[in-house]
C-alpha cells in the first residue's frame, strides 16, 4: 500500500508534524510505503527546510509557488498521478480536497483521508462539504470525533492520540525547588502563552521556589523574555534534546492553551514522571484533576498557581501524580500503539470501495482581473506565474481551509465542546 501525505512545509515544530515524522517512520515496516507531498510556495512553504528539519521524509515537492489557487491544484494532481498512491491523507492542505474528489469522480481509485488534530470549525466545514469523498476521518481525540460524526457525514471516523515515544533518560525527583517547563509555540491564538507573566508573578507572591525552563518559539517569544527575566528560554528544541535533558529536569510541566487535540507535550511530559497542570482546554481528555494531573479553568491563573503551589508543598502528592501521569500513556496513547491504530485505519479504508460523491462542492477560485475578464484559467495562470506576488502569511499561500465560514455550524460546534 502506498500512502500520500499531504502537508504545508512552512511549520516545522507542531505536534502535527511529530505525527508524520513518526508515520514516517514507522509505517513502512508495517507494510506501507509513504511518500509525501510537500507544498512549496514562493515565501513562507520551502520543502527543502522541512526536510531539513525531518531528514525521514520522501517526497515530491508540489510547486504552488504562483500563488495562485489553480497553480497549487494542478500541481497536486500531478504529483498524484505521477506517484499514484492507494490513499491519499490531508495534514492541513485544503487544495487536496478538490483535487481528490475531482480525481475520483473520474473513476480514479484512490481512497481520501483527512486527520482533524484540533477542534477549529474551519476544518469541520471543510469535512462537511466534502464528507461524501471522505473515506477516513482520523482525529485527536474522541470530541473531534463525535463532532465529525455528529456534524459532517463522514462515515469512518476514529480517533487516534498522537503517539508518545517511551521515556530514554529517567527523571530524578528532588527536594529543592519546583522545576517547572512550558514546551510549546509561543503564540497568543490558542496557546496563550502571554499567561506564562502573570502565572508567574502569583507563584512569586505566593513564594514558591521555583525554576522555569521555556523550550520553544514564537511571536511573543520576546514579549516574554523581558516580563520573565528569571526563566531559561531554550528556544525551539528537537524531540531528541526535550527527551534527553528538557523532560527528564522537570517536575511539572504547565499549559495554558485555550483549544487542543490530544496535545503531545504534555503527554511526553507525562512519560517522563513529569505531572502536568494544564488549563481544562476544549479537548482535554487524557487529564484528570488529582489523579495523574491538576487542573484549571483557562485563564484562571490564581487557580493554576495554588494546583502548583500544592505540588510544591506536597511532594508526596507530586510523586503520587507522577507515577499515575507515567503510566497513563500506554497502549493507543504510545508512539508504537498509534502507529499500530493508524496502519489498520489505513487498510479498513483501503479494503472498502472509494466513497465517491455525487457533486462536487463548490469551491474558492483565483480572482482578479484576468478572471473578471474570461480568460480561462490556464492562460491566467501564464501571466500570474511571470508576475508572482508573493503571499503575507503562509497560510493564504497554502490555506489549510477553504476560507468559506458557517456562521451556523460555528454555533453549533460551541455549543457542542461547552
Amino acid at each position: 500500500m502506498r500512502l500520500m501525505v499531504c502537508t504545508p512545509t512552512h511549520s516545522l515544530q507542531g505536534g502535527v508534524e511529530r505525527i508524520l515524522e513518526s508515520l514516517a517512520q514507522h509505517l513502512p515496516a508495517r507494510g506501507i510505503e509513504v511518500v509525501f507531498a510537500l507544498a512549496e510556495g514562493a515565501r513562507f512553504n520551502i520543502p527543502s527546510r522541512f526536510r531539513e528539519a525531518f531528514p525521514i521524509v520522501r517526497g515530491v515537492d508540489v510547486d504552488g509557488s504562483s500563488g495562485t489557487a489553480y497553480g497549487r491544484r494542478r500541481a497536486l494532481r500531478r504529483a498524484i498521478l505521477d506517484t499514484q498512491p492507494d490513499i491519499v491523507l490531508i495534514a492541513r492542505l485544503f487544495d487536496a480536497y478538490p483535487v481528490v474528489a475531482e480525481l475520483k469522480t473520474r473513476g480514479h481509485p484512490l481512497r481520501l483521508a483527512v486527520t482533524v488534530q484540533a477542534y477549529e470549525s474551519e476544518y469541520f466545514v471543510d469535512l462537511g462539504r466534502y464528507a461524501p469523498f471522505v473515506d477516513l476521518v482520523v482525529t485527536s481525540g474522541e470530541l473531534i470525533a463525535r463532532a465529525a460524526r455528529q456534524f459532517t457525514s463522514a462515515r469512518r471516523v476514529v480517533s487516534i492520540p498522537g503517539g508518545v515515544a517511551p521515556m530514554r533518560v529517567p527523571r530524578v525527583a528532588g527536594q529543592g525547588p519546583l522545576r517547572i517547563g512550558y514546551v510549546g509555540r509561543l503564540e497568543q491564538t490558542q496557546k496563550r502563552a502571554l499567561d506564562l507573566p502573570p502565572l508567574v508573578e502569583e507563584l512569586e507572591r505566593r513564594g514558591v521556589a521555583f525554576t522555569l525552563d521555556i523550550a520553544g518559539d514564537g511571536s511573543v517569544m520576546n514579549e516574554l523574555r523581558a516580563r520573565m527575566p528569571r526563566a531559561r528560554f531554550h528556544g525551539w528544541v528537537s524531540s531528541a534534546e526535550l527527551y534527553e535533558r528538557i523532560y527528564p529536569a522537570l517536575d511539572v510541566l504547565v499549559h495554558v492553551a485555550e483549544w487542543e487535540g490530544l496535545t503531545i507535550a504534555p503527554r511526553e511530559a507525562m512519560v517522563h514522571g513529569v505531572v502536568p497542570v494544564v488549563s481544562r482546554f476544549t479537548g482535554a481528555e487524557d487529564f484528570h484533576d488529582g489523579v495523574n494531573a491538576l487542573t484549571f479553568d483557562v485563564g484562571d491563573l490564581q487557580a493554576a498557581a495554588a494546583a502548583i503551589e500544592r505540588l510544591d508543598r506536597d511532594r508526596e502528592l507530586l510523586e503520587r501524580l507522577s507515577l499515575a501521569a507515567q503510566s497513563s500513556q500506554q497502549g493507543i496513547r504510545s508512539e508504537e500503539g498509534a502507529v499500530d491504530a493508524w496502519a489498520a485505519a489505513f487498510r479498513e479504508a483501503v479494503e472498502h470501495p472509494s466513497h465517491v460523491g455525487g457533486v462536487l462542492p463548490v469551491t474558492p477560485r483565483d480572482s482578479g482581473l484576468l478572471t473578471r475578464m474570461g480568460v480561462p484559467d490556464a492562460g491566467a495562470e501564464l501571466v500570474r506565474r511571470a508576475r508572482v506576488r508573493p503571499h503575507l502569511d503562509p497560510g493564504s499561500e497554502w490555506p489549510h481551509w477553504s476560507g468559506m465560514p458557517d456562521a451556523q455550524l460555528e454555533r453549533a460546534l460551541d455549543l457542542f465542546a461547552r
